[in-house]
């Protein structure tokens, strides 16, 4: 944390021997401050002209524009959910899926905007990482609890940079997740909080 109102997380790893790394920071976000009990009405931006369907991703790069995975502009996180459809199975309907964040994946740069219009609290994200996986709450249950809330279906979302999901599987995205000896993993992630 820092004066700045900003939260900050800084993941790094180095190796001696060809190793798989992906980390990821799994922190949920409700703005309201307990006044909702969903993030349904949040407004979400991501940095993002395209995605990688599939749970686990299969190498498939889709453009957002005209699809329900388009954040390009500011929408309510539960406008398209319906249409988001689910991750298939017997899964609920919501988003589970990896975003490419635009810009070179090795520098910060904006990845997303998340605003709650009944508090006018902000936070936007930046990172240093190809992408971003926006979890939308849908597998939330009502069976576990923290800070004395119930964490029902859709009440926090996660945006998580990281390498693409399944990426070891696909020779295009393999060298994301590939580390050498004598080469630095290096994983910057920064919420910053404001209101509005």
């Amino acid at each position: 944390m820092t004066n700045d109102n900003e939260l900050v997380v800084e993941m790094g790893a180095t190796t001696d021997a060809t190793t798989l790394v992906n980390m990821a920071h799994h922190s949920y976000f409700n703005l309201s401050a307990g006044q909702s009990d969903t993030v349904l009405q949040h407004l979400l931006t991501l940095s993002a002209s395209q995605y990688t369907p599939g749970m686990p991703p299969d190498g498939r790069v889709v453009s957002v524009e005209s699809t329900p995975f388009d954040f390009r502009t500011p929408k309510a996180v539960g406008r398209d959910l319906e249409a988001a459809g689910s991750a298939g199975g017997d899964a609920p309907v919501g988003y589970d899926s990896n975003w490419i964040v635009d810009g070179d994946p090795g520098k910060m740069r904006l990845v997303a905007r998340l605003k709650d219009p009944g508090s006018g609290r902000v936070m936007t994200l930046e990172a240093n990482q190809p992408g971003v996986q926006f979890y939308s709450g849908c597998f939330l249950d009502g069976s576990t609890k923290g800070k004395g809330r119930v964490h029902h279906q859709y009440g926090a979302l996660a945006l998580e940079t990281q390498a693409f999901p399944n990426a070891i599987n696909v020779p295009e995205w393999k060298r994301q997740v590939v580390l050498e000896p004598g080469r630095v993993y290096q994983h910057t992630m920064i919420h910053r909080f404001s209101t509005e």
